[in-house]
């Protein structure tokens, strides 16, 4: 190998070091162009992790994969010889070797003569070997000797280059994945959660179809946290987030928003009823005790569901509206769902304040979602057809509400509304 050869490897190396080229690119590229340069019939390399565990290995054929595996395989060898020691290992004809028992009789049989061996280090510090392997027993000349270790010198500087740029790049996937992930449930946050919402409603703007979002929240989590502790309070949520990942379909999405609440996102859903089973699931997965911290504790939660999809309804509008849906859920003597369509007229998203009235009706004076429709006038509604076709589309609920707040009077229907619920 002359040094005009040496030369064009070696710049070669060089241009690595401003491309992105993974680290098994790199040994496989210096393993091809050390067959061209060098007097072999092959060659490999492999980079060993400290447990002598090969952690890359690149070959220029078959065969010369065949014999790094087979060292790998028997912990024996020159290359493992070379790792160890730091020194360079040279078998010029290994019917003659002692040194490695097991290794060169069934070298000797795959058709291997000679073999020549040099230690990637990167200081005192170990990397692997470079082997040289050629069919005809017999020496390299010097000064392919000196040219294959300091091959294996800068092929070590360039691949811990490539290692230091492959660990930066996982530890910033890292950091990224723990930006948009609660740490704790390891479920999507509510950064990641407005993301895949924009993306959904772009898509639903595209394909002409309707998104949900569906509101969690779990009540009296608190009391659980004061009366077991807070570890328990985690493993609760913890157990709360397995099961409603698998109460959903696949391709919905579930993430936690803070504390005890999360939001679920559903696309392609082409009827209340569909959301409806969804909610009816998340219910039925929440039913069963959790075992915590060696206590059952039974879990309830209230849910709001809102709809969305070619509008221009933003993320964070489509959340708070079921966060609110979910809130009167809390402070209602209803169903545990309630859900809003975004396709007509939008509600106020306003939580209602900790002073606000609860409703508290006889029971059997109104329907479950007749409360519905006077508890959305009451906080503000414009009026009651709008509150009406915002609930739900059901003449008979809208003739009898509609009624009740013309008895009660119409030039404010919003007072007569909460009137007739603090009654």
């Amino acid at each position: 190998m002359d040094s005009e050869q040496l030369a064009d490897v070696l710049s070669e190396f060089a241009r690595t070091m401003v491309t992105d080229f993974a680290i098994q690119g790199i040994l496989d590229h210096f393993i091809r162009r050390t067959v061209e340069v060098m007097p072999i019939t092959g060659a490999g390399v492999t980079l060993i992790s400290r447990d002598l565990a090969p952690r890359y290995v690149a070959a220029s054929d078959p065969a010369a994969l065949r014999f790094e595996t087979l060292q790998a395989d028997l912990s024996e060898g020159p290359c493992l010889a070379a790792y160890e020691t730091g020194q360079a290992v040279l078998v010029p004809d290994l019917r003659s070797e002692r040194r490695f028992p097991r290794f060169a009789p069934r070298a000797l049989d795959a058709g291997l003569a000679a073999v020549f061996t040099f230690p990637l280090h990167h200081g005192s510090t170990p990397l692997g070997a470079l082997d040289l392997y050629d069919a005809e027993p017999g020496s390299l000349p010097h000064d392919s000797l000196a040219a294959a270790q300091t091959l294996a010198d800068v092929a070590a500087a360039y691949l811990l280059n490539a290692q230091t740029r492959a660990d930066l790049e996982v530890a910033s996937d890292r950091a990224t994945e723990a930006a948009l992930h609660d740490p704790l449930t390891k479920l999507p946050n509510r950064t990641l959660m407005l993301e895949r919402l924009r993306h959904a409603l772009a898509r639903g703007r595209d394909a002409k179809s309707t998104c949900a979002v569906i509101f969690v929240d779990l009540n009296h989590f608190k009391a659980v946290n004061d009366s077991y502790g807070h570890r328990a309070g985690d493993e609760l949520l913890v157990a709360v987030a397995a099961r409603l990942r698998q109460a959903l379909r696949p391709g919905d999405t579930v993430g936690r928003m803070s504390g005890d609440e999360f939001v679920i996102l559903c696309e392609d859903i082409d009827t209340e009823a569909r959301a409806d089973a969804i909610a009816l699931r998340i219910h039925a997965a929440l039913t069963p005790r959790f075992s915590v911290s060696g206590t059952n504790v039974a879990v309830t939660a209230s849910i709001g569901v809102t709809f969305a999809g070619g509008g221009e309804n933003s993320p964070e509008q489509l959340i708070e509206v079921a966060d609110r849906a979910m809130y009167r859920t809390k402070h209602m003597n209803g169903p545990s769902r309630r859900s809003f369509d975004l396709h007509g007229p939008p509600a106020t998203t306003e939580r209602p304040g900790p002073g606000a009235p609860v409703a508290a009706v006889p029971a059997g004076l109104l329907s479950p979602r007749e409360l519905e429709v006077l508890a959305l006038i009451s906080e503000g509604a414009a009026n009651a057809e709008v509150a009406v076709r915002l609930v739900i589309a059901d003449t008979t609920v809208q003739s009898h509400v509609q009624n009740i707040l013309r008895k009660l009077g119409a030039r404010n229907r919003t007072e007569a509304a909460a009137r007739y619920l603090r009654r």
